[in-house]
């Protein structure tokens, strides 16, 4: 799915890190899942993605109830703004606008597949309907998405998502294996504010101390993090806080030291 800060074009890189670290009974948890441009792709069974955005887990559980053909494959520019509105009040419309299509037209339907960053209007010069261009790739993301009804989407922080994996590690000791992708530092942020980034860096090395293996993708961490990947990139349109002009950046993945 279109997603502001998608991993969709470096995914294979990152997966293979994670699978290995993956064994027989352990939980592998997203909990920034967002678009699961990288929770689809791993081949596993027993897979939980949260998100702090509850419109969007809605929309994961009503893809994973139905499919993406209910979604209609054009949104008017009154519609886009009425659900805006809706979502500045954290409310819906059962009837007209319920959770699930507040979800998927918040980011898909969105300049840059930022939530609700302007409505992606038609481009008539390039003849590119972006809406529906959103539409196809979410129809083919699902179509491809690896034990979709096996995976478990839940609304919630990112703090309760660690918190969980910490239990299945030291307490049912099944294991966890957690994959973040927070809010970039120096970027756009996502629909829930401000986000607290000394606070992430000091829950993801105390969970690493516990034994939660944990991957992060940011572009700088903390110096007790060990960057274990990297590549070049741009910035996504609905990322950069610098408008329309894109950088570039080098994407990295990060563990916590004490790990290796």
């Amino acid at each position: 799915m279109r997603y502001s800060g998608s991993k969709a074009k470096i995914a294979k890189y990152i997966i293979p890190f994670i699978i290995k670290e993956l064994k027989p009974g352990n939980a592998y948890i997203e909990p920034f899942v967002g678009g699961c441009n990288v929770l689809d792709k791993i081949d596993w069974g027993w897979k939980i993605g949260w998100d702090l955005n509850h419109y969007v887990i809605s929309m994961w559980n009503w893809i994973k109830a139905v499919n993406c053909n209910s979604f209609p494959k054009h949104i008017s520019e009154e519609d886009y703004y009425a659900m805006k509105e809706l979502s500045k009040k954290d409310l819906c419309d059962k009837n007209k606008y319920p959770r699930h299509l507040i979800g998927y037209v918040g980011n898909a339907c969105s300049y840059g597949s930022a939530w609700f960053n302007g409505y992606a209007h038609y481009n008539k010069r390039k003849k590119e309907d972006h809406i529906l261009e959103a539409w196809n790739g979410l129809d083919k993301q699902i179509k491809n998405f690896k034990n979709l009804k096996q995976t478990c989407f839940v609304p919630g922080s990112y703090e309760r998502a660690l918190y969980w994996a910490n239990l299945y590690t030291n307490v049912g000791k099944q294991g966890a294996v957690v994959y973040c992708d927070p809010p970039y530092q120096n970027t756009k942020g996502y629909k829930n504010g401000d986000f607290d980034h000394d606070k992430f860096w000091e829950l993801v090395r105390h969970y690493s101390k516990l034994g939660v293996k944990i991957f992060i993708s940011e572009y700088n961490a903390p110096d007790d993090f060990k960057c274990i990947w990297s590549m070049e990139k741009k910035d996504g349109m609905g990322t950069t806080t610098f408008g329309c002009k894109q950088n570039t950046k080098i994407e990295k993945l990060f563990v916590y030291n004490d790990q290796n």
